[in-house]
């Protein structure tokens, strides 16, 4: 699976450069406010009775806190959408290769059937990829006329067992594993 380590790769790479932008630009945004907040409410208590100091520091803590909260959730959701997007665009981009590139992928898949008789089903977005001088390089693949709407990508079945090459599955198998690696390598603060 040399082609999910580059894809994995090709992933970090950009979701480290999108998320430092989007990232710090928020993340200034969010502190800018919070250091206004806190001059506004440090002058206000200096204008108060002890009192009501006493009372305003409580009150100063608890809007300190609701905003510390507010700008974890911002920055939170925008890593979401960030890798979201990421995610996303991978497999539009995997969708889109050329005949080539899509070849490439499909023939390293099924040099590890070689010598073993299986059946592949094309994804209706790939069939086209699936030419004859492709396919005639893999005797021992039945190529299905049959195809699966809607998909990009294709299935390799041997023995009753299905190996899905579905580029949204691929991805949404990565996503699964290499999510939390990639968040915490994408989103590192620079030290």
């Amino acid at each position: 699976m040399k082609e999910l380590e580059t894809l994995a790769n090709q992933i970090v790479v950009r979701t480290k450069e999108a998320g430092q932008k989007k990232l710090a630009a928020k993340e200034k945004e969010l502190n800018d406010k919070l250091e206004a907040s806190r001059l506004q409410f440090v002058d206000y208590q200096k204008n108060q009775k002890r009192a009501i100091q006493e009372r305003s520091q409580t009150d100063f803590e608890r809007q300190t806190q609701s905003l510390q909260n507010k700008k974890r959730n911002a920055l939170l959701g925008e890593k979401q959408t960030i890798m979201k997007e990421i995610y996303n665009g991978a497999i539009v981009k995997m969708t889109e290769w050329t005949t080539t590139e899509f070849q490439l992928f499909a023939g390293n898949v099924l040099k590890q059937f070689e010598g073993k008789a299986v059946t592949v089903i094309a994804g209706e977005k790939s069939a086209h990829h699936f030419t004859e001088a492709f396919t005639a390089k893999y005797p021992d693949a039945v190529f299905s006329q049959e195809t699966v709407p809607a998909k990009a990508g294709f299935i390799v079945e041997r023995d009753g067992i299905d190996y899905n090459y579905f580029f949204d599955q691929m991805v949404a198998e990565i996503k699964k594993d290499f999510t939390p690696k990639l968040a915490s390598l994408a989103f590192q603060k620079d030290e």
